[in-house]
């Protein structure tokens, strides 16, 4: 594509994922932070417009870009422990842990002691299943998206789900759950 028609293209593709890439980066840097990062990536994402080869593939190239800026803010200078203290985004799908989020105006509306449970339970995860986590649940991505942004194979991606999900169970368990035995497995030793 040559200047005004790869100008045009950008601008006719990038603004129908600006929502995914909102939720994406939220999800991993918190709210307040997600407008910058989305605006980074997008900043990167004009640069390398022109290496786009796939239309097609515009959603994964984006989400990748803006996960590659939050990774990168997230270590450096926004630091994690910042975007462990804000709140999440509004839940709204409650059969997957209330993982799915959109962007809500004011965060002081919600329930935010079980938006930071949530953050903490997701910033357990250690990085490579906390990305899962994120591209599926907040980005919407399916696990054959999700291996081809992080060059793992689906199978990988669905199993690694599994493992987070599992953990952030434990995590989000009520602690008089968490000590709580069977009754059929007492006088078992």
């Amino acid at each position: 594509m040559h200047g005004a028609e790869s100008a045009r293209s950008f601008a006719a593709n990038v603004p129908l994922h600006a929502a995914a890439m909102l939720r994406l980066a939220a999800a991993l840097i918190g709210p307040a932070e997600a407008e910058d990062a989305v605006q980074e990536a997008s900043m990167r994402a004009w640069q390398a417009w022109p290496t786009l080869r796939n239309l097609d593939a515009v959603r994964p190239w984006l989400l990748q870009i803006t996960l590659n800026v939050c990774r990168q803010w997230r270590r450096g200078l926004k630091g994690q422990q910042q975007a462990q203290m804000r709140s999440l985004p509004e839940e709204n799908d409650a059969q997957h842990l209330h993982l799915l989020v959109t962007i809500e105006e004011d965060p002081g509306t919600s329930n935010n002691t079980g938006a930071l449970d949530l953050r903490a339970a997701i910033n357990a995860l250690p990085n490579d299943l906390r990305a899962i986590v994120v591209l599926r649940f907040y980005a919407g991505l399916d696990a054959t998206e999700i291996g081809a942004i992080l060059n793992i194979p689906s199978g990988t991606v669905r199993s690694r789900l599994h493992r987070a999900m599992a953990q952030m169970r434990e995590r989000l368990q009520p602690p008089d759950l968490a000590g709580a035995t069977h009754p059929e497995m007492e006088g078992r030793s």
